[in-house]
C-alpha cells in the first residue's frame, strides 16, 4: 500500500522502525539528548498516543551504540527492578567486561600454570566470583540480588564499562516512590522517564514533583500543523497533499487528538480504499480520498443541506423558541429585485434569513444575491411585517460580506453531514444561535449604558 502504517502498537516496534518527525519532536529529542549528555533527569509527560514511547525509542536508537542504554517498559509491571532484570543480557555484559578482566588476570590468581594445565580463564572467573572486590568481576559473575538494591549495585558496577542510560516508560503513580529512590541513589546516570498526564497529576509529594519537573518535556497539546504535515508525509509521501486537509479538519474539530489517532485514521482509510483500488494505484486512491474532501455537485448539495437544516430547526424549535420554519425557499423583494432565501425561520417574533453556499473551487458564485440579502431589514410573512434579526450563510469557503454572519463548516464535515451525521449538524447550527445570543447580550448592555 502507498501508506505504510504499522499494525502494532508503538511500544512493540523495534528501534529500526521508529519514525520521529516534526519540529516540535525534533526540539524535544534534542532536549532529551542534552539530558543524556549531561547525566541529568528528564520527564516526558503527555496523554496516551502523543509520542512518549516513540521519543524514548528514538533516544534508545541514537544512544545505544556509545552507551549502555536500557529501555524499561513498566506497563503492567509493579516495580522497576522486575523489568530491569528481564532487560539485562548477561552474556553481552560478559563479552564487554572480559577484555578488562584479561588485563588484570594475574591479580585475580590466574597464573601461567593454570593456563597450561587447561584451566580456562572464563571458568576460573566463575570460581572466584566472591573473592575479589572488582566491579568488572562482579558484572561478569552477575550474582546480584534480583531486587531494587541489587539493580542499584549492578548499575553502579556497570558504570565502569560505560555510561548506563535508563529510559523508563509507562510510569504510574505507584512507581513514583521507587523512581524517587532511583534518582536519589547517587548513581549520576541519565534517566529519561515517560508518564501519562493522569499519573503526573496524582503526584502529591513535593520532593518527587520537584525532581520530575527537572527538564520536563510536555507533549500535551504539543502538535502544530507543521508537525502533523511531517507525520502524514513520513507515512504517506505520495498522498500527503490529499490526506493532510482531512487530518487537519479532524484535528481542528478534535475528532483526532493525538499522533496514534492520526495513524489509526490513515490506516483505516487505506483499508477501505484497498477494497476499491489496486495496492499501488496512487491515482485511484487519490480519487477515493477526494470523496471526503470535495462535493459531488455544490449546488445540489447545498439544497440537500438546506433541507437537513430545516428539518433540524423543526426538531429543536422548542429549545430555541422557533415558532415557524419555512418548508422551502422564501422569495423576498428588495431594491426592485427578487431574491430567494433558502432558510427562513421565525424565533422570538423575529425573522432569520440564511443561505447555504458551497464551492469546490473556493470561489463565490452568487455574490450579488448575497449582497442583496445583507440589505434586507424587514420581511412580510402571512400579512405581517417582521424585523430581520439575523442574516447568515452556511458555507465551506471563506466569505466576508458586511452584515452577514458566515458559519464556516469544513468540506469534510459537510460531507459527513450529507451522509447523515445529524449530531454534527446540530453542533454547528448551535454555533449560529450562540452567535446571535452574543449579539443580543451586547445590544442589551449597550442600551443599559
Amino acid at each position: 500500500m502507498v501508506c505504510e502504517i504499522p499494525r502494532v502498537t508503538v511500544t512493540t516496534w523495534s528501534s529500526k522502525s521508529v519514525i520521529l518527525v516534526g519540529p516540535t519532536y525534533r526540539k524535544y529529542l534534542e532536549k532529551a539528548l542534552d539530558v543524556v549528555r549531561n547525566n541529568e533527569v528528564a520527564s516526558v509527560v503527555g496523554q496516551p498516543g502523543m509520542g512518549k514511547t516513540t521519543l524514548l525509542k528514538k533516544i534508545e536508537e541514537i544512544t545505544k551504540s556509545n552507551n549502555l542504554t536500557i529501555y524499561l517498559d513498566l506497563a503492567n509491571k509493579q516495580s522497576i527492578d522486575e523489568e530491569f532484570w528481564t532487560k539485562i543480557n548477561q552474556f553481552e555484559l560478559r563479552e564487554k567486561v572480559l577484555p578488562e578482566l584479561q588485563k588484570v588476570k594475574g591479580k585475580l590468581g590466574y597464573s601461567f600454570w593454570k593456563k597450561i594445565t587447561g584451566v580456562k580463564f572464563e571458568d576460573w572467573l566463575l570460581k572466584i566470583c566472591n573473592k575479589y572486590n572488582n566491579p568488572f568481576l562482579r558484572v561478569y559473575c552477575f550474582n546480584y540480588e534480583r531486587n531494587f538494591d541489587g539493580m542499584i549495585n549492578a548499575l553502579r558496577d556497570m558504570k565502569n564499562l560505560g555510561k548506563p542510560v535508563l529510559l523508563v516508560d509507562e510510569i504510574r503513580d505507584y512507581h513514583l516512590s521507587l523512581i524517587h529512590r532511583l534518582i536519589n541513589a547517587g548513581l549520576e546516570i541519565p534517566i529519561v522517564m515517560a508518564m501519562p498526564t493522569e499519573a503526573y497529576s496524582k503526584i502529591s509529594d513535593l520532593a518527587i514533583r520537584r525532581r520530575i519537573e527537572e527538564s520536563r518535556i510536555p507533549l500535551d497539546d504539543a502538535l502544530t500543523t507543521e508537525d502533523i504535515k511531517e507525520i502524514v508525509e513520513a507515512y504517506c509521501k505520495d498522498l500527503g497533499e490529499d490526506i493532510l486537509p482531512i487530518i487537519i479538519t479532524l484535528w481542528s474539530s478534535k475528532e483526532i487528538t493525538n499522533v496514534s489517532s492520526i495513524l489509526q485514521f490513515i490506516r483505516n482509510e487505506m483499508d477501505k480504499v484497498e477494497k476499491v483500488c489496486e495496492k499501488n494505484d496512487v491515482e485511484c486512491i487519490r480519487n477515493e480520498l477526494r470523496k471526503y474532501t470535495s462535493l459531488r455537485n455544490p449546488e445540489d448539495d447545498a439544497k440537500e443541506f438546506e433541507k437537513k437544516v430545516r428539518d433540524l430547526l423543526s426538531n429543536i424549535s422548542k429549545e430555541f423558541g422557533i415558532s415557524y420554519v419555512h418548508p422551502r425557499g422564501k422569495r423576498i423583494e428588495i431594491d426592485g429585485k427578487s431574491l430567494v432565501v433558502g432558510l427562513f425561520f421565525i424565533a422570538d417574533n423575529q425573522v432569520f434569513l440564511g443561505d447555504v453556499v458551497f464551492s469546490n473551487d473556493g470561489r463565490l458564485h452568487n455574490e450579488e444575491e448575497l449582497k442583496l440579502l445583507s440589505k434586507v431589514e424587514e420581511v412580510e410573512h402571512e400579512k405581517k411585517i417582521y424585523k430581520v434579526r439575523g442574516r447568515f450563510i452556511i458555507t465551506n469557503i471563506n466569505i466576508n460580506i458586511n452584515d452577514i454572519y458566515a458559519l464556516n463548516i469544513p468540506t469534510l464535515e459537510v460531507v459527513k453531514i450529507l451522509n447523515g451525521d445529524i449530531f454534527l449538524l446540530e453542533e454547528r447550527i448551535k454555533i449560529l444561535f450562540d452567535q446571535y445570543q452574543t449579539f443580543t447580550r451586547n445590544e442589551t448592555e449597550s442600551l443599559a449604558l
